[in-house]
């Protein structure tokens, strides 16, 4: 049978009153009435109605998610995937979504987005800060208007974040590193970085891969890799071809290749127009560009995280602190899936 707040005051031996103050956190509770309390929620298997208690509530919540347009970068179509899946499980209940997009290239579109939905007060905010200058600005006024917000994708250290949801990015670029190293068949020679950016724009978590991949060759101090690391305005398609051109045609060609974005593809249609092999090339995620030069063996390695899970879960984070009031862990940090040709049948069609 269905047990309810009147069976655990009885069990409990304390008033309605007190366990609902239990039960939504709020108002003085002793600590040992408190622990008795909960004991008995414990013992009794006790779950809220939560539909009946949103229909009987009058408030209404508004989240507002920020994500970069997916149609200028596939990559964000997988979060955007898992918001939506969230959106709908919750449609029933008094909580609205509304997801607005900025350019992914373009900072200030980003800073006029998150003003857009600050001015508008939600009840509370998800976001990438894939820019990091102007997303501390947001997070002041987040921070100054009581505002709980929720990154995905990138974290930012020091922020009274409510939740991040993601990958350790300095650690998946160790990673990244390590198995470059490994798949290496001499201990000496030239591994370029190459940062694949629109318009030059400085990308947060780009920089942070970076650190972690430059930290691992640091600590191998016994061999002799040149590290190099160049940043490619690919607005122009002519430019990561000349960059390349460059590379490729100096006395410092490259063993390997680390892309620390989702658009290695593009590195990876280079290599086979111009017949170039025995590079090993890392990059991120499981798009179908990558999927198909990862299958033919011209990247040997794609880092991964699971995009919809953060999605869906940033949205839940605040389902779970804004109505049922329960806390959130701040740090929830995604595998870091190492993915090859040989493993990809396993990944290709993950569903939230």
């Amino acid at each position: 049978m269905k047990k309810g707040i009147k069976d655990i005051a009885r069990q409990a031996n304390v008033s309605i009153g007190t366990v609902d103050r239990v039960l939504h956190n709020r108002g003085e509770v002793a600590k040992t009435t408190r622990e008795q309390v909960l004991k008995v929620i414990d013992e009794l298997g006790y779950t809220p109605n939560v539909l009946a208690k949103s229909l009987a509530s009058k408030t209404k919540y508004t989240i507002a998610v920020l994500i970069p347009d997916p149609t200028s970068n596939a990559y964000w179509e997988k979060p955007l995937e898992g918001i939506m899946a969230a959106a709908r499980e919750l449609k029933k209940f008094n909580f609205e979504l509304h997801i607005a997009n900025f350019e992914y290239s373009d900072e200030n579109s980003f800073i006029e987005k998150s003003n857009e939905i600050i001015d508008s007060n939600p009840s509370g905010f998800i976001f990438a800060p894939v820019f990091y200058d102007s997303s501390l600005k947001v997070i002041e006024k987040c921070d100054e208007l009581a505002i709980p917000y929720v990154f995905f994708d990138v974290f930012i250290e020091n922020c009274k974040n409510l939740a991040y949801f993601g990958q350790n990015s300095v650690q998946s670029g160790y990673l990244s590193a390590r198995l470059m190293n490994y798949s290496l068949t001499k201990e000496n020679g030239h591994i370029y970085i190459v940062k694949l950016l629109n318009h030059s724009a400085s990308v947060y978590h780009l920089s942070l891969r970076e650190k972690g991949f430059l930290s691992y060759f640091e600590q191998a101090a016994e061999q002799q890799i040149k590290i190099h690391s160049i940043d490619v305005d690919i607005s122009s398609p002519l430019n990561l071809t000349k960059s390349l051109d460059a590379i490729f045609g100096s006395d410092r060609k490259p063993s390997g290749l680390f892309i620390p974005n989702s658009r290695v593809y593009l590195v990876a249609r280079y290599l086979v127009k111009h017949n170039i092999n025995n590079v090993i090339l890392v990059g991120y995620d499981l798009l179908k560009e990558n999927i198909e030069y990862l299958e033919k063996g011209t990247i040997q390695f794609l880092i991964c995280q699971k995009p919809e899970d953060q999605g869906y879960k940033s949205v839940f984070s605040l389902f779970n602190h804004l109505f049922l009031k329960k806390p959130v862990d701040m740090l929830n940090y995604s595998p870091i899936d190492i993915i090859m040709k040989e493993n990809i049948e396993y990944y290709k069609n993950f569903k939230i």
